[in-house]
């Protein structure tokens, strides 16, 4: 698998220079990462993670519609939680996450008429973390008293840190083309353990859809 990523990869340096009618197409869109950790006995719900992404990519033509695509993006993910511990103390999250993702797709384009193309795309997509932290807050409430302590946590932290901050997915899906604009609805497949603690492996898929500008 590492020599065909590392082919594409080449292909695309190698075609950057060309003028082979290649396209900058700026995007953004709506991101939904689910996250899941387990051990060898127990594993947990899956967890939410709602955010955006927006960023470039540069589609080069190869041959009969087949082309390539390296990209760079920058992700944000955002989860909000809360738990009531007892009836009188509530302890909430804020978690925020800021990743750059690196993107190789190939793609293949079918021309539907004149003004209009249907895509299909799949590729490796690199992933380097740069901020994931949580934000605590515990809160008492007894009567007359209302007590809140907060406390911050960094998930990438070189001593305590729990969470990897390389990753690697496997993606895919589909766009729609109309004129300059081009709708995208894709798939990424967690394929690293993100998790660093001992025994525990945390997997995460994405969801993603958007609207792209092919100049």
């Amino acid at each position: 698998m590492k020599k065909i990523f590392a082919s594409i990869f080449a292909a695309a340096m190698l075609l950057v220079g060309t003028e082979a009618f290649a396209q900058l197409v700026p995007g953004a869109g709506y991101l939904l990462s689910i996250e899941k950790s387990k051990t060898e006995k127990t594993s947990t719900d899956a967890v939410k993670l709602n955010g955006f992404y927006v960023g470039a990519s540069y589609n080069i033509p190869l041959v009969a519609g087949l082309g390539v695509a390296p990209g760079f993006y920058a992700d944000m993910l955002f989860y909000n939680g809360a738990a009531n511990l007892t009836q009188y103390v509530t302890l909430s999250e804020h978690y925020t996450e800021l990743a750059l993702n690196l993107p190789i797709n190939l793609n293949y384009r079918l021309e539907v008429s004149d003004n209009a193309s249907l895509y299909a795309f799949a590729g490796p997509v690199f992933q380097v973390g740069l901020v994931a932290r949580s934000t605590y807050n515990g809160r008492v409430d007894f009567g007359p008293i209302h007590i809140n302590e907060g406390d911050a946590y960094n998930h990438y932290d070189a001593e305590n840190g729990d969470m990897n901050r390389f990753n690697i997915y496997l993606g895919g899906g589909l766009g729609f083309q109309v004129g300059d604009l081009l709708f995208t609805v894709g798939y990424d497949h967690n394929l690293l353990n993100i998790d660093k603690t001992d025994g525990v492996t945390t997997n995460r898929n994405q969801i993603k859809a958007g609207i792209n500008f092919a100049f």
